[in-house]
């Protein structure tokens, strides 16, 4: 095989990373979560970019909760520091100096049965072979190429392989997870693993609850879109990830998000998920369960406003009717801000 020569003409606007995170940490480590280690470099450089679990979801293409994994497995493999404010929410994401992982074959105990929270391994080739040489394994490997109409790329397989080793789904559970996917219209690995993991955390392992938790949420994408109005499609993929993360990384029961639906087709007459995002994600971080809990944040809302002053009345040569100086793009903010 001919050795291949690396050449660059970059000179400026480079973001600095460790051999040592090349060597060591990278090649044990779940793509995804090198990606995040990446973007949280170049960001050092830049001082003015704005930085947030969500701004880094956006960036990736990742979930929240995706971020906050692999915020968790650097941390615990000693790169970086999480810091935390009163109410436990993040409030920064401390760098640290790099050094040389100290081998942990010899002191590490009996591993346990893997859950979601679980750092995911990497796969040596071997291993890889192995798992794709099983009978059972083999027969999933080829349903799963007939869903996603494909063939298996090696990181398509070891995915795969961490479901069935680490998250420890039977192959009858993997096959039902990409048939659900694909039906639902992603057929992206990322997006499988999204719900795999979402699975796992809820303690799901039979095919029969899959399909418990599956029916329920289905029927709750189809209840947003008619909330939206949207009753001549199926959702699009950007559309089932807003309503993953509030149906299941916020947990919002649906009549919650079914009345931020509401708020937001009253406040812009049509339907935006942007905006009914924006509304769930404060609610969730006032720590909002129930519609008693909007309604007394409502109130709270009604009292700071009766306090302001009063509206300018302007009396005019055709009647005496109000006329209200109303900024909407202040009343906007306020709305975003009291919910």
């Amino acid at each position: 095989m001919n050795q291949l020569t690396l050449k660059t003409q970059m000179q400026e606007e480079t973001t600095h990373v460790s051999n040592l995170f090349l060597d060591c940490y990278m090649p044990k480590a779940n793509g995804e979560y090198v990606k995040v280690y990446l973007y949280l470099l170049r960001a050092l450089q830049n001082p003015a970019m704005t930085l947030s679990v969500t701004v880094l979801a956006d960036a990736l293409d990742h979930t929240e909760g995706d971020i906050l994994r692999a915020l968790k497995y650097w941390e615990k493999q000693g790169i970086l520091k999480l810091e935390y404010g009163k109410s436990k929410e993040l409030k920064g994401i401390h760098l640290l100096e790099l050094h040389t992982p100290a081998s942990k074959e010899k002191k590490e105990a009996p591993a346990e049965p893997s859950t979601a929270k679980t750092a995911r391994r990497s796969y040596s080739q071997n291993e890889l072979a192995q798992f794709s040489t099983q009978a059972q394994c083999q027969q999933l490997l080829f349903v799963c190429e007939q869903y996603l109409k494909k063939t298996l790329s090696p990181s398509e397989i070891e995915t795969l392989l961490y479901f069935y080793d680490q998250l420890h789904f039977s192959s009858d559970l993997i096959e039902y997870l990409v048939e659900y996917c694909v039906c639902k219209g992603s057929s992206s690995i990322h997006y499988i693993e999204t719900v795999a993991l979402a699975w796992a955390e809820a303690g799901i392992s039979t095919v029969a609850q899959a399909k418990e938790r599956t029916t329920t949420y289905t029927r709750g994408c189809f209840a947003i879109m008619k909330a939206f109005g949207i009753n001549d499609r199926n959702p699009v993929d950007p559309e089932l990830r807003y309503m993953e993360k509030w149906l299941t990384s916020y947990d919002f029961t649906l009549e919650l998000v079914l009345e931020a639906c509401r708020r937001t087709m009253e406040r812009l007459h049509k339907p935006s998920f942007e905006y009914a995002d924006q509304i769930l994600k404060s609610w969730s971080k006032q720590k909002v369960h129930n519609i008693e809990d909007i309604k007394k944040l409502d109130q709270s809302h009604q009292k700071r406003v009766s306090k302001r002053a009063p509206v300018t009345v302007h009396s005019t040569g055709f009647s005496n009717f109000e006329q209200r100086n109303y900024d909407f793009d202040e009343l906007e903010r306020q709305l975003l801000q009291s919910q």
